[in-house]
């Protein structure tokens, strides 16, 4: 496939694909197969947590709407969120067909349910265990999980897991030592960073602070709701776009209008685009990945800056070939206008829409 007329960094050029895979990006020409009009060209965006969209949620191992859904909106890659949910429910998640047209589903993220009471936020306070290394070995393909690590056996839990999965701290209680020895023991990522966790204290700076002093991966939740504009742009600051990762965190209303919808078994209400359960608590959201850069845009976070942490920064996280246009990484891509909204979506090297 030949892409001609693509704005690349701010440059026109011409991006050849073969086999999945981008061969070329050269000096422009002025045929091929599709020509971007001078739009721009991005990585294709890779969203580390979402638990759901369309009336559809990760707990329901129903994989092939939500591929579909994401890949519509700009979302080439994700790592179904699951809730704090018992074992047999976990179980039929990661066992799930997961090869659908859309989307590329890169492996799995448990939100849980090794998880503080205190900051479970919405998550089914029944469902949480302290940390097992030996019930977690029945789940494959997990790529990342949230753990709190002031829970008993977290230490040793952070240690056995790490070569094979990304330990990212959340909601949790933990002090700045307990996280800065998380981090030591392997922990790279902090979960919806603010939410469900302590605050940045000038005295006492958490697992925020112990985040930024040995500078993992933050996830940020850049809706609109979950954090406020002054604060998206002192994390930026504070872990910079290699770093700070932008996330949905989007349940099953994300794509539907106002009304009461379920999650993790909790009822949550929507209304004017922020998701809340009946005392108030937020409740992931409802926007998509590409809304969260477009946030990021508007709050005064450079364009190239908001497209890498939604795209390469993740993939980095990951180890994935993906997030940058350049000869060898995978082709998936957005052409995107002015206004970043989506002409084409290209996955896999096929144009998807």
């Amino acid at each position: 496939m030949i892409i001609y007329n693509a704005e690349v960094n701010g440059e026109l050029k011409t991006v050849v694909t073969d086999g999945g895979k981008i061969i070329s990006v050269e000096e422009n020409r002025q045929s091929g197969d599709i020509n971007a009009e001078g739009c721009r060209l991005i990585p294709g965006l890779i969203d580390v947590h979402t638990h759901g969209c369309i009336g559809m949620d990760t707990m329901d191992a129903n994989f092939e709407p939500m591929c579909r859904f994401y890949a519509e909106h700009g979302t080439t890659s994700f790592l179904p969120t699951t809730m704090t949910m018992g074992y047999d429910s976990l179980l039929k998640v990661v066992n799930a067909k997961t090869d659908f047209k859309g989307a590329n589903i890169l492996g799995f993220h448990f939100e849980g349910p090794y998880i503080s009471e205190k900051h479970k936020g919405a998550q089914n306070e029944k469902y949480i265990k302290n940390p097992s290394v030996t019930e977690f070995a029945q789940f494959k393909n997990v790529k990342m999980i949230t753990v709190a690590p002031e829970r008993p056996g977290s230490m040793e839990f952070i240690k056995a897991v790490t070569p094979d999965c990304i330990v990212s701290i959340g909601h949790t209680d933990c002090d700045f030592d307990t996280a800065n020895e998380a981090i030591k023991n392997g922990a790279d990522c902090l979960t919806h960073i603010y939410n469900a966790m302590p605050p940045f204290h000038h005295r006492n700076p958490g697992p925020i602070g112990a985040g930024f002093v040995n500078h993992i991966y933050a996830q940020i939740i850049c809706d609109g709701f979950h954090i406020s504009k002054p604060v998206v742009l002192a994390t930026y600051k504070m872990f910079g776009p290699d770093r700070m990762t932008l996330i949905s965190d989007s349940i099953r209303s994300a794509g539907l209008p106002d009304g009461e919808y379920e999650s993790g078994g909790l009822k949550v209400f929507l209304k004017d685009g922020a998701a809340r359960l009946a005392d108030g608590t937020i409740a992931g959201s409802s926007a998509t990945l590409l809304d969260c850069v477009k946030t990021a845009v508007k709050f005064g976070i450079p364009f190239n800056d908001a497209v890498r942490m939604a795209s390469r920064t993740p993939a980095e996280m990951l180890g994935v070939n993906k997030g940058q246009i350049k000869p060898g990484f995978d082709a998936d891509m957005l052409i995107v206008d002015s206004d970043i909204n989506i002409k084409t979506v290209i996955i896999n090297g096929e144009v998807f829409k």
